[in-house]
């Protein structure tokens, strides 16, 4: 079974890490593939299996008027600041599969209550970048009452935060596409824990310090 983090940012949005330094971290600390989710930016080219088999699937998350949202296996951005339902339309016109992110942390721009009328493909239940465990758990609930599909992802903006959250996905996937259709299916697992507000507090004072 292969281990996915499936919301990590790299410094062509506001990450501080390149992608290459992403994939090498990533292979360290056993995670088997990762879906790059620039802000309202496409950071990778395509879908890809590496030689060793590691997994890199194409995301973006939207900064929609009504909060964020995540497409996985995505070919172009969608305009930034369109209303999140034609965002959702876009991604059904072009294949691309919806996942609602940290829904309730309005800190971050969850989508709140139109998380449970909007459609979407999955729903994210564990995010490691929460501030508070009520944000996940009311996202677990969610998913739960609505029948969706349920993954993890750390929103790692940093190194130190990549993989504290991951899906372990329950089929003998071993390409995007297949991944993918395995999340459709629910045949996902979320795992991980919160990083916390220390390593937050690192990242911005080495991001002001280093750009």
């Amino acid at each position: 079974m292969l281990k996915i983090d499936f919301h990590v940012h790299t410094r062509k949005s506001d990450g501080l890490n390149s992608l290459d330094e992403i994939l090498k971290h990533a292979r360290r600390i056993g995670l088997n593939g990762v879906a790059i989710t620039d802000h309202d930016i496409i950071s990778v080219k395509k879908n890809v299996v590496l030689e060793d088999g590691f997994i890199v699937i194409r995301g973006i998350e939207v900064s929609t008027k009504q909060g964020h949202i995540i497409l996985l296996d995505v070919n172009e951005a969608p305009r930034k600041g369109l209303d999140v339902r034609e965002v959702i339309d876009f991604a059904n016109e072009t294949g691309a599969l919806v996942i609602i992110p940290h829904p309730f942390d309005f800190l971050r721009n969850g989508l709140g209550k139109l998380s449970w009328i909007i459609p979407a493909d999955a729903v994210e239940v564990i995010n490691a970048g929460c501030l508070f465990d009520y944000f996940n758990k009311k996202a677990f609930i969610l998913a739960e009452k609505r029948s969706l599909p349920m993954v993890a992802g750390s929103d790692a903006h940093a190194l130190s935060e990549l993989g504290y959250a991951y899906t372990v996905i329950k089929s003998a996937a071993s390409t995007p596409e297949e991944i993918i259709e395995a999340i459709k299916k629910g045949l996902t697992i979320p795992i991980g824990r919160r990083y916390g507000i220390v390593k937050k507090i690192k990242r911005k004072i080495s991001k002001f310090f280093h750009g």
